[in-house]
This record gives C-alpha cells, sequence and structure tokens, in this order.
C-alpha cells in the first residue's frame, strides 16, 4: 500500500513539474514580443502593469466568465458521468480543472481524460473516458457547426483575400456551403443518435469482449444529448464574448456581429489542426492574425487579446488544477 502511495505521489509530482514547465516556457515566450510571418510585434504597450490595471474591471469580468464557463463544463460532465456514479458539482470541478492541468502538455488534451476519471471513487475508468468522449465530441461538434456559418461569412464577405482558392461567382463557393451544410446535419444526427455505435461496435466479433464498453453509446437518449449540446453552446458563447470583450479592451475594434462571425471561423480552424494544448497559443495566435487581421490592422492588439485569453482559459486554470492533481486516486483499494 505505501508503494502504491509512493508511485501515485511521484506521478503527481511529475505532472505538476511537467505542467508548470510548459506553461513557464509558453508564458516566458510570448510575454512581450510575439512573431507572425516573420515579423514581430510588440505586446508590451498591452500586456503593461499599467495597461492591465486601467482596465482591471474588465479583466475581473472576463475571469469570471472563465470560471463560469469551466462550471457549465463542470454541470455537463457531471450531467454525463451521472450514469455510472453520482458526483457533486464541486467533485465535477475539481474534476475538470485536474483535467486541464493534465492536458497541458499532452497532444490534443487527451490528458484531460486521464485527469477528470482519476477523481472518480468507484466507476470503470473505461467507461468514464468513453463517456467523456461523448461530452468533448459535443464541444467540437459545437464548434464546427458555428465555424461553418463563420466559414460562410468569411467565403462571402472577403472574396478578393482568398479568390486564389476560391471564386464566389464559380460553382465551388456553392459546392462548400452543400459540402458543409451536409456534414453538419449528418454529424448532428449521428450525435443525437450515438447508440448507433452500440449497435455498430457490436457487430464487430473481434470487438466482443470489449461490448461492455460500447454500452456507453447507448445510455443517453436523444433529448438528453440535445441537453449536452446545449451546454456546449452556452460554453461557446461564453468563450466567443470573452475573446470580444479582450479585442475591444486591446483596441481592436470591429463590430460584435463581424467579430463573431471572425472568431467563428478561426475556432473552426484551430479546432482541426493538431496540437499540444500548452502550444496552441502559437497556433491560436497565427491563425487570429490571419483571420481577424481581414477587419483589422492591429496585430499588436489581435496578439495581446489572444495571449490574455489563453492566459485567463488555460494558464490560471492549469495552475488551480495542479493543487486539486493530488487528489487523484490512481490506485483503488481492492
Amino acid at each position: 500500500m505505501n508503494y502504491k502511495k509512493s508511485i501515485g505521489f511521484l506521478i503527481k509530482i511529475g505532472i505538476v513539474l511537467t505542467s508548470l514547465y510548459f506553461l513557464y516556457t509558453q508564458f516566458k515566450d510570448n510575454l512581450f514580443v510575439q512573431s507572425v510571418n516573420g515579423s514581430s510585434y510588440n505586446l508590451k504597450t498591452f500586456l503593461s502593469s499599467e495597461f492591465l490595471s486601467e482596465n482591471f474591471f474588465t479583466i475581473c469580468i472576463v475571469v469570471f466568465l472563465m470560471f463560469f464557463n469551466w462550471l457549465l463544463e463542470s454541470l455537463k460532465w457531471r450531467f454525463l458521468i451521472k450514469k455510472i456514479e453520482n458526483i457533486s458539482v464541486l467533485n465535477s470541478l475539481r474534476a475538470v480543472f485536474s483535467g486541464i492541468t493534465v492536458s497541458a502538455f499532452t497532444p490534443n488534451r487527451i490528458g484531460e481524460y486521464g485527469g477528470r476519471v482519476f477523481c472518480l471513487s468507484t466507476a470503470d475508468r473505461i467507461k468514464a473516458v468513453l463517456i467523456t468522449v461523448i461530452g468533448s465530441m459535443s464541444q467540437l461538434l459545437i464548434t464546427i457547426v458555428f465555424g461553418s456559418i463563420g466559414i460562410v461569412y468569411v467565403m462571402s464577405n472577403y472574396t478578393d483575400d482568398f479568390s486564389e482558392f476560391w471564386s464566389i461567382d464559380g460553382i465551388s463557393f456553392y459546392v462548400i456551403i452543400f459540402v458543409l451544410v451536409l456534414l453538419n446535419l449528418l454529424l448532428l444526427l449521428l450525435f443525437l443518435n450515438t447508440s448507433l455505435f452500440t449497435v455498430f461496435l457490436n457487430k464487430l466479433k473481434f470487438l466482443e469482449k470489449y461490448h461492455k464498453y460500447s454500452e456507453v453509446f447507448s445510455f443517453y437518449n436523444c433529448s438528453e444529448l440535445f441537453k449536452v449540446l446545449l451546454y456546449s453552446a452556452f460554453r461557446y458563447a461564453v468563450f466567443t464574448f470573452q475573446y470580444y470583450i479582450l479585442l475591444q479592451m486591446c483596441s481592436v475594434n470591429i463590430p460584435y456581429t463581424e467579430v463573431m462571425f471572425l472568431v467563428m471561423s478561426m475556432l473552426f480552424i484551430v479546432s482541426v489542426i493538431p496540437t499540444i494544448a500548452i502550444t496552441e497559443i502559437g497556433v491560436r495566435a497565427y491563425v487570429a492574425v490571419v483571420i481577424l487581421g481581414l477587419a483589422s490592422v492591429n496585430i499588436s492588439g489581435i496578439l495581446s487579446a489572444t495571449f490574455l485569453l489563453w492566459i485567463i482559459n488555460l494558464l490560471i486554470p492549469s495552475v488551480i488544477g495542479m493543487f486539486f492533481v493530488f487528489t487523484l486516486k490512481f490506485f483503488r483499494k481492492k
């Protein structure tokens, strides 16, 4: 027992130290200067203590929205996971923050699943991972749906900037719209009928001994999955509003409606690019400059808003999650 405790403690220390290293490195590399397309942009003006103190109230609002955002995620995960274990809202929030910390240095945030399921006391962990995947897929689906709308907006309103990729008067534009509509409808139907995955997987004989896990996809009916999508949509609305507030604060004066469409297309692009979560800031910064730069020449402001959002929505929660990592249960008593 003492041996398992020692191993568990060492794993927790390793997670915290690795997260700290990645967080510190990324923060230091992007603190004052960011480079995009070979050009360097000084963020010192926007991220100085004077500027931050002048906008203290605005930043507090964005930080509050960050906690609200992750509260929505914890409510969504609690709603999903109750099929195999009842947990409190506080325990669900603790699991979410732990997952953020573990995901900080793992490709495509896969560590988030482990960070969450090790907070559970009795539930089957493989089933818990699959349930967490369902929650992640709902968030990705919302990003794709709204992102598709954003992509169509960008194509329609910035044709000169992307004329080499498509012709607004040609058939390619309408083909893209048709494909996006078809893709979104198909993905929505599949998500709202996840039980089809159970049926499909149960027909595969080589997976016969894993059928007890494939049953997870039949735990939820259409109305329950629609509720999960609503949780994800509210989170999406909170996140995009945070971004809008920070862009305005950094003097990126783009009308709200236009910002929403541009951010939706930006998030769509970012969602399909494989990254390590903590290096997402570099990917997001580049895509943000390309997309938001269509409507504003204030590149430093765009980069500053993107960096601040990364600090508030990922760095701070990752630090908070470090304290919860020490409550993870890697080994259970038999």
